[in-house]
């Protein structure tokens, strides 16, 4: 049962810059307030099985949506894309949504008979960020997961592609577009990866996957990547860069064939541009940020793998916590949206 989604087209306003041509991610600024759920979301007994069953008789699809309190971009995903005149109802009439608390204790029986909480079940699937969304169709299993904020337009080609059933082609075939003459948005401190000789360093490595005319690529850049206090955490760090745009195949991976960008990042099922990847010593992913974030959420991941905080908690959203803490305690003021 697919629609085309009008509302890619609809919603794709903005401003345009040199390097960017298409619009940025804006959230609204959030107070710290409840955050309602929208009415229609569903009342589930949250046995999986039957919910499963209940949207297909619907003609439905499943969508399970990890949130949290006094989170921004939870707020912001309500607000702007569950909330949205055009894509909330569209959503709506289309997914039964089921809203789950990333420390909750409600029961939730999975398909397989297992029964956990809500937060138990979180560490399961290692759920780092909120909000996380698993989309389901036809499976027991998700379909696809989304980890982590999406602005209307992104979520909006999100479910274009679940509700497409794009058999053979990954969602960064996509959300990945070429644009003439564009370029790279400049950066000292990244340099451009083109073969796996340089992945041969030291040092942890921080992999930044974008490409030109992205304008959240350009706005991480100008927003995040530009500030001293990041430039400082990278430079522990050897810094590259890949054009997922790049249709030269290289050898990026040992003993793997040459592959383009756009096929090494869709074998890390990376679903956002741009993301970072971030690797420890011995070349093995420690965390990634397939998401929109801005600057406390990208430093305190650039600390997470380089101080090794992975090793001692597990949860990254923890040691979030821990970080605001700590900064609180040195009486900096601490917002998470900035």
């Amino acid at each position: 049962m697919y629609k085309g989604l009008v509302l890619i087209t609809l919603l794709m306003l903005g401003a345009v810059s040199a390097y960017a041509a298409e619009p940025g991610t804006q959230i609204i600024n959030y107070s710290g307030s409840v955050i309602e759920e929208p009415y229609w979301f569903k009342d589930s007994f949250l046995d999986i099985a039957d919910d499963l069953q209940e949207a297909d008789e619907a003609g439905k699809n499943l969508l399970i949506y990890f949130h949290q309190a006094g989170c921004p971009y939870c707020y912001n995903i309500v607000q702007q894309s569950f909330l949205d005149p055009q894509l909330g109802p569209f959503i709506q009439a289309n997914f039964d949504v089921i809203a789950l608390n990333l420390w909750g204790d409600r029961e939730i029986t999975l398909p397989n008979g297992e029964v956990l909480t809500e937060k138990a079940l979180a560490v399961k699937w290692k759920v780092q960020f909120t909000p996380t969304l698993f989309f389901y169709t036809d499976k027991p299993e998700p379909s696809l997961r989304i980890d982590g904020y999406r602005s209307k337009e992104m979520l909006a080609k999100v479910i274009d592609y679940v509700m497409s059933g794009s058999e053979g082609q990954y969602l960064a075939q996509k959300v990945v577009r070429s644009e003439a003459n564009a370029a790279l948005y400049p950066s000292h401190r990244f340099s451009l990866l083109n073969e796996i000789s340089q992945l041969k360093s030291s040092k942890p490595l921080a992999v930044l996957f974008e490409y030109p005319a992205c304008a959240d690529c350009e706005q991480l850049h100008k927003a995040v990547i530009s500030r001293k206090d990041t430039d400082q955490l990278l430079a522990n760090y050897t810094a590259l860069r890949v054009d997922v745009s790049d249709q030269t195949p290289r050898s990026y991976l040992a003993n793997q064939q040459p592959m383009t960008a756009k096929q090494w990042a869709d074998h890390l099922s990376l679903t956002y541009f741009p993301s970072l990847v971030l690797l420890d010593e011995r070349k093995q992913e420690r965390f990634r940020i397939d998401s929109y974030v801005q600057a406390f959420h990208f430093q305190a991941a650039l600390e997470y793998v380089d101080q090794k905080i992975y090793q001692r908690e597990p949860e990254f959203q923890r040691y979030i916590n821990e970080r605001a803490d700590n900064l609180r305690k040195t009486e900096k003021k601490v917002v998470i949206t900035e």
